[in-house]
């Protein structure tokens, strides 16, 4: 179906993407695409759709991409609509009509097709993704996961026979996500579709694909089923494992398989399976559990430094609610809070109220004790620093080095404190090889890090994250939430928005879920993440070892498989463990 024959790819700019690539993909395969933010990932796509090399200004190709017997450099990209469709990361860059019917049928209508097959391939798509209930609605009005949903039918409606799709869950909450992810396998599952998917996320998809390749630095370093993935020693080493399967290899377990005799566990239910059918079975935990990340040596929380007093706030559309009811918050100097919830709860207006982005209509807010009424706008920078969703909102400069150095160069600090400053963070960041780069020609993991380090370079009191590690590998994710709680422990105020539980339990010491512009809980991490199934509504999926202790009934959750391990490590219970305390 898809043939890659000693393919290499390099951009205008000279930075070569894909090194004698070679690789093929059966009819049928669900193929998951993974790896290091700029690795290659996306080119790799591109080349399969034909956006490289027809519609990439001086990228140079060598070898071939072949995908249903149709070489790509010898078709352009409107001709394999009906081989290839593709979703990419955004859903806004590919929705262009005013309502999801619109939208369905634009395509269709552009390449001339008669009105009778367009509604008759529109019933079967629409039935098929499950959308019939949106077709009338505005794509404005969609939620993320329906725009999504609407990117996926609208490449159907041409009959392809592969779909790629490029990180199409990074930016959607996990309900978001769970949606997206379920009308894929069943494209794949019921429907034969081939999938060639590209994502960070392990720990969702590796239950369903039939295929992991990882791509680092233009080449292909790994390619197994997702259950063996993990053998390979130098995947170990470089690709850090899904929860499941870190807590597995951690405490010994393997799981019986017909097909490949032992392999590890991939969802949290064959990981229950496996610790019981090797008599791990374990009562509550005997003793105070503490995350060594978030809890063990927390920086204790000051006088407040942000006060919110019943803030209001309504988009002018919206004449009949608010999108901000009245919302009491206090953040205490020096603390680290995550706001979560779902899409559209309310966390970024909130946010924006907190930065001056936004004013409220209603109540006062406070920024260390005086009335943001009362602080100009570059008062308020000095004291907040706001980095937003899209790095590309951000952008005011043609290269890294000035981009990152803009905010200093305002405030007119000396030269060489500009250059000290710009070249610590994004060494710490790993961009320091990309300053003189423009940023809009890097991958969005890439521009994500340069919108970061524009604002941690002003060293501002208060730092607000809105989904500070979408779009990173997991390597690049752990590096940057290393880095912020570095910049916790240093004194700075840190207000994170994410929709990443795993980092919220790993690093967050103090949670608030929000819910139709209201709090619903406040309070320390492993608290909120004691509720279980109350969060649901909420859209908020737990990392599998919460789920997990959820499932044995502790009373004491577990947030990380360190403190899973530290459990089942206690003497009186290593007997349980197999090989009588095999847990590394």
């Amino acid at each position: 179906m898809i043939t890659f024959d000693n393919y290499s790819c390099t951009y205008s700019s000279g930075k070569s993407m894909l090194h004698q690539l070679n690789l093929s993909i059966r009819p049928g395969e669900f193929v998951f695409v993974t790896g290091p933010s700029g690795g290659g990932k996306s080119t790799l796509c591109f080349s399969i759709n034909g956006l490289i090399p027809h519609e990439t200004e001086g990228s140079v190709c060598q070898g071939s991409v072949t995908v249903d017997g149709n070489r790509v450099q010898d078709v352009y990209p409107s001709d394999l609509v009906s081989v290839v469709g593709t979703v990419l990361q955004d859903p806004e860059w590919q929705l262009v009509r005013g309502t999801v019917k619109e939208e369905l049928t634009f395509a269709l209508e552009n390449m001339g097709y008669p009105t009778d097959e367009i509604d008759r391939r529109l019933e079967e798509v629409v039935d098929r993704v499950e959308i019939q209930s949106l077709l009338l609605r505005s794509t404005l009005d969609l939620s993320g996961g329906q725009k999504q949903r609407v990117a996926i039918a609208a490449c159907l409606m041409t009959k392809p026979k592969v779909i790629v799709l490029d990180e199409p869950t990074a930016e959607l909450d996990p309900l978001g996500k769970e949606m997206v992810l379920d009308t894929i396998r069943q494209l794949h599952q019921e429907w034969g579709y081939t999938i060639v998917f590209v994502d960070h996320n392990l720990d969702v998809s590796m239950p369903y694909v039939d295929r992991v390749i990882v791509v680092s630095e233009g080449k292909i370093v790994a390619d197994a089923p997702p259950s063996l993935l993990y053998d390979d020693p130098l995947v170990r080493e470089w690709l850090p494992m899904p929860q499941v399967v870190e807590l597995a290899r951690k405490l010994g377990v393997k799981l019986e398989d017909e097909q490949y005799g032992e392999r590890d566990p991939l969802t949290v239910e064959e990981l229950r399976k496996a610790l019981s059918d090797r008599g791990v079975i374990r009562p509550d935990p005997p003793k105070r559990l503490t995350n060594h990340k978030s809890e063990a040596g927390a920086v204790p929380a000051g006088e407040a430094l942000l006060e919110l007093k019943n803030i209001t706030f309504r988009y002018r559309k919206q004449e009949d609610e608010m999108t901000i009811k009245p919302l009491n918050l206090r953040i205490g100097r020096g603390e680290f809070a995550a706001v979560i919830g779902r899409n559209g709860a309310g966390k970024s207006t909130l946010c924006k109220l907190i930065t001056g982005l936004l004013k409220p209509h209603g109540g006062e807010l406070l920024i260390d004790g005086k009335p943001s009424s009362e602080l100009q706008a570059d008062q308020r920078a000095r004291h907040i620093g706001f980095v937003f969703q899209n790095p590309d909102y951000q952008f005011v400069r043609r290269t890294v080095y000035d981009e990152v150095a803009y905010g200093l160069s305002v405030q007119k600090l000396p030269a060489a404190e500009i250059d000290a400053r710009v070249k610590k963070v994004t060494k710490l960041l790993q961009i320091d090889k990309y300053l003189q780069e423009h940023p809009h020609f890097l991958s969005r993991g890439e521009r994500r890090r340069v919108a970061i380090a524009s604002i941690l370079v002003m060293q501002p009191e208060v730092i607000i994250l809105d989904e500070p590690t979408t779009g990173l590998d997991s390597v690049r994710c752990r590096e940057m939430m290393d880095y912020i709680t570095e910049l916790w422990r240093q004194g700075h105020t840190i207000i994170m928005l994410t929709h990443d539980m795993r980092v919220v339990a790993d690093y967050i010491p103090r949670t608030i879920v929000l819910s139709q512009g209201q709090i619903v809980w406040d309070a320390p991490t492993r608290e909120v993440f004691s509720k279980g199934k109350e969060l649901k509504p909420y859209h908020i999926t737990l990392p599998p070892v919460v789920e997990l202790s959820h499932i044995w009934g502790w009373t004491q959750i577990a947030l990380t498989s360190e403190e899973w391990v530290e459990t089942l490590s206690i003497p009186e219970l290593r007997e349980t463990v197999p090989g009588g305390g095999g847990v590394v």
